[in-house]
């Protein structure tokens, strides 16, 4: 598959990097339906008695596309792997977007949390779950494009994986999960560690994460609310 690219001479026109970011996040998103699919492949193929296989399981994990991994091991089969990753989302249908589901012509991107629980006992009975925590907009992805003058797909992981560390930050000094979500309408404000730039993150609805609206410039005419 040939990667879309935005070719500019400088910041590159609205409309333009509405249309090529939106075909990189249809890409992402078809790239990454499949890796729950794999995080289970390997569970299932897994000799997870003990600390040592859980260890090598979770270096299988690690050699996905997934972001942070750790493992809390026990006796008997008995462990959890939790994992951040990203991931598309479907947002007419506030779900994941998995291997077989339609992907719609503007897809979000979703910054998950996962867990890989084991039951052990002998029982070989073991839970995958993902929960979103930062839920990103073709919008929010678009700007990031003309503001930061991304032009590769390789950038969107990038560019999602420094909102979601703004986000996790925010967490730490909002101390609960419930103040973190109670974000005033026209959002927080946090900064990227990139060019000067802040994105704004929102309360979704209806799902138990934030959004990321739009990015803008810290600094300039748009600092004061235009997005």
């Amino acid at each position: 598959m040939t990667s879309a690219a935005i070719q500019s001479v400088g910041p590159p026109p609205e409309r333009h990097a509405d249309r090529v970011v939106a075909q990189m996040m249809h890409q992402f998103a078809r790239r990454y339906s499949t890796l729950m699919n794999e995080v289970a492949a390997l569970a299932d193929h897994a000799n997870d008695g003990g600390p040592r296989g859980q260890s090598k399981l979770l270096n299988a994990i690690k050699r996905l596309p997934v972001m942070t991994a750790y493992l809390r091991p026990g006796k008997r089969g008995k462990y959890r792997i939790f994992f951040y990753c990203l991931t598309g989302w479907d947002y007419r249908r506030n779900d994941l977007i998995k291997i077989d589901d339609p992907i719609p012509e503007r897809p979000w991107i979703a910054c998950i949390l996962c867990q890989l629980e084991s039951f052990g006992r002998g029982r070989k009975y073991r839970e995958l779950s993902a929960r979103p925590l930062v839920l990103i907009t073709h919008h929010a992805l678009s700007r990031a494009a003309q503001r930061l003058e991304l032009r590769e797909s390789a950038a969107i992981p990038i560019v999602a994986e420094a909102i979601l560390d703004a986000a996790v930050q925010l967490l730490l000094e909002k101390k609960t999960i419930a103040a973190w979500l109670n974000a005033p309408a026209q959002g927080w404000r946090v900064a990227l560690d990139a060019d000067d730039s802040v994105v704004v993150l929102k309360r979704h609805e209806t799902v138990n994460a934030l959004v990321a609206a739009t990015v803008l410039l810290a600094s300039g005419p748009e600092a004061d609310g235009a997005a």
